[in-house]
């Protein structure tokens, strides 16, 4: 008796079309290389690669040798040969050895997954710093990052999440399986136009060889994994060059000024605003909010007596690395990467660095600090920074004597409660004093964000609010974690918003004659600013004393908090020499011999 065998609808359609399967696989699996830069770099990226109409040349050149517009439709050169070499594999079964056929396998998914990893990190760098990804400076940034999420994490909550990604590579490798050893038919017109394919990708690739171009440049419509290791290795030989080259006895002739003495020793507040960035001026609607916002404190400060001056400094990191862009700030010296900020750290974590900090306790000032980060480093590793940073009393979440709600980054109390906090210490200390902080509730997330009261201390036992802040132009604040786009770029405007608000509240209440106050902003928001909005970020000196205030009129500041007419020339690193050069013209024992402004501080090298 004959038995009828049934057979899985699908395996029959994969078995009359393999062809259709083939292309299907490796489409998907091709654009899928490509699809971490576009979600990096999402919403700002068209979906669709021909979003502009071009004529001729310019669609040829759009669709295979390079376009700006980050989209997935690319080809990818080694995974296109290695579906070849796939192809070739399955068509010569018969004489390479079962073994061999394994080995070529293994190699195609450790040689898949590794690019995969790649892109992810290639957009994360890309996208969040905006800068080149390089070996060399970044391992030691995440290796730093990864140890901090380790310590901070939930494990339980990353167990699904765990899981779905092992699922997530497990279909991959299937899939390549299937596209490497199964779903190629005999079909000549899919050889041939594998064929074509492998050899367009080589001689576009080849161009940008020929060319010296970047082709490891994501914006190449044929992306070699290959070029993109080259040229990462090729960055890190510069970087690890230029890091080998950092000499310190080269740098003492720049800080001849630190021997100057001070008269009149007015307390500094040094606080930097996280994520405080000129893309504020850059978006219509960002604009009209934050200008309403400038307006209202710089007559908030009129009004009781206090004179504010502002400019916009070139920060030298984009949308992350806060430690780099304060530390060149507080130094003189441009940190491009986190590998030099290691290096001045590991060659002055023993004896001092003539920084801001260190001049000024010099002079009789005591220096504070204060993180209020949640999650606290080791002992070990904090006195290492409170040595380099030249820290006498350094306050830690465990400090702070708080009990109440925390917010976003960390989690963190409120800023409000913790510059409150360090001052009321601070006056029991006496004068002169430096303080030096980094807000925390401009951080991302940007949610959810605390309330400006009238008695910093009732924020310790309040219930958590979650409404808008006092005197708010924005309106409600969105206290839930997932936003959209367009609330997550309110979100970032309302904690701005918040910090500004409660920096001129708190320098209103509690400043006094003799104080001087600097805000800064760190770098760009990543996830809200793009590009073409700069690298520049508001700064802000507010004091009572005019002659003070008016000194930094010749160096490209204007009155008040707007700058929206600036044009950033300063870089952070020329803010050393700059506010040494005034404070010393307007508070020094003698008037001479004071330091050149370098807009772009002392060479490093």
């Amino acid at each position: 008796m004959a038995v009828i065998m049934k057979r899985n609808p699908a395996a029959v359609s994969a078995a009359k079309h393999p062809d259709l399967l083939f292309w299907v696989s490796f489409l998907s699996l091709n654009f899928l290389l490509f699809a971490p830069i576009y979600a990096f770099f999402y919403p700002d990226t068209a979906f669709w690669p021909l979003s502009q109409r071009q004529d001729g040349a310019g669609l040829a050149t759009m669709l295979f040798l390079q376009r700006a517009n980050l989209d997935i439709y690319r080809l990818n050169l080694e995974f296109t040969l290695l579906v070849g070499l796939g192809a070739f594999a399955l068509r010569m079964r018969s004489r390479i050895s079962p073994w061999l056929r394994r080995f070529l396998f293994v190699t195609a998914v450790l040689l898949y997954l590794g690019q995969l990893v790649y892109a992810a990190y290639e957009g994360f760098m890309r996208a969040q710093y905006l800068l080149d990804p390089i070996f060399y400076n970044d391992f030691p940034l995440f290796l730093n990052g990864a140890r901090y999420v380790w310590q901070s994490m939930d494990l339980s909550a990353w167990l699904y999440p765990g899981l779905l990604l092992l699922g997530g590579v497990i279909l991959l490798i299937a899939l390549l399986h299937g596209l490497l050893f199964k779903a190629l038919g005999s079909g000549r017109l899919s050889q041939t136009t594998l064929l074509g394919l492998a050899l367009v990708t080589l001689a576009a690739v080849a161009s940008f060889w020929l060319s010296d171009a970047r082709s490891g440049s994501p914006e190449t419509a044929v992306s070699s994994f290959t070029a993109k290791i080259i040229q990462n290795a090729d960055l890190s030989q510069a970087a690890q060059s230029q890091a080998a080259s950092f000499d310190s006895r080269r740098l003492a002739a720049f800080y001849q000024f630190t021997a100057q003495d001070l008269a009149h020793k007015p307390n500094i507040y040094l606080i930097f605003i996280e994520s405080y960035g000129s893309v504020l001026y850059q978006r219509a609607d960002f604009r009209r909010m934050y200008t309403l916002v400038l307006r209202d404190l710089t007559r908030h400060l009129d009004e009781r007596g206090w004179l504010a001056t502002s400019t916009r400094s070139i920060a030298p990191t984009w949308g992350g690395g806060s430690w780099i862009s304060y530390t060149s700030l507080l130094t003189g010296l441009r940190l491009d990467a986190h590998t030099q900020y290691l290096d001045l750290l590991n060659q002055y974590h023993t004896e001092s660095f003539p920084h801001l900090l260190n001049y000024l306790r010099s002079q009789g000032y005591r220096s504070y600090s204060l993180s209020s980060n949640a999650d606290e480093i080791s002992d070990l590793e904090w006195q290492r920074y409170k040595h380099f940073y030249g820290i006498d009393q350094w306050w830690r979440f465990s400090d702070l004597d708080y009990s109440g709600q925390l917010y976003g980054w960390g989690p963190a109390p409120p800023d409000q409660y913790a510059i409150n906090y360090a001052h009321a210490a601070m006056q029991r200390a006496g004068a002169p004093a430096v303080f030096f902080y980094v807000t925390q509730n401009s951080h991302y997330p940007w949610t959810p964000l605390p309330v400006i009261v009238d008695d910093w201390r009732t924020l310790n036992d309040a219930e958590a609010t979650m409404t808008d802040a006092t005197g708010s132009v924005i309106g409600q604040v969105v206290s839930r974690q997932r936003l959209s786009h367009t609330e997550l770029r309110y979100q970032y405007m309302a904690s701005i918003e918040y910090e500004l608000r409660m920096l001129i509240d708190f320098i209103t209440r509690e400043g006094r004659e003799n104080d001087v106050f600097v805000l800064v902003g760190d770098h760009q928001p990543a996830r809200v600013a793009r590009y073409e909005d700069g690298w520049d970020t508001p700064m802000h000196i507010i004091s009572r004393d005019a002659a003070f205030i008016d000194a930094f009129a010749a160096y490209n500041f204007v009155p008040g908090l707007a700058t929206k007419e600036v044009e950033p020339r300063m870089h952070h690193e020329g803010f050393y020499t700059l506010f040494m050069r005034i404070l010393l013209q307007q508070y020094g024992a003698e008037q001479i011999n004071l330091p050149d402004y370098l807009p772009n501080g002392a060479p490093l090298n």
